[in-house]
């Protein structure tokens, strides 16, 4: 008996589609438009103290705006303001 198995295999080995009905032009995964925002929540969440809020903002924007349109990163932000800091003292 031949058929389909959860891993996408055919019992012989051959390699099938695992979505036969994507009219996508390629299957390998590209990440989402917004990832970097994300991993500056993530981060924000390993540094203590923690900075959550202002990262999940941006994060929230990138993910309400148009492609393309996406805000900047809060770490290149953050930077800039630190940068900024330094140069008044």
């Amino acid at each position: 008996m031949t058929g389909r198995t959860a891993t996408g295999f055919t019992e012989e080995g051959a390699s099938s589609s695992f979505n036969q009905y994507s009219k996508a032009p390629t299957t390998t995964a590209t990440p989402h438009r917004c990832n970097e925002h994300l991993e500056d929540v993530l981060s924000g969440l390993s540094t203590l103290p923690m900075e959550v809020t202002k990262p999940f903002s941006v994060f929230f924007n990138c993910l309400r705006s148009k492609p393309g349109q996406e805000p900047t990163l809060y770490r290149t932000t953050k930077a800039q303001e630190q940068d900024q800091k330094k140069k008044e003292l």
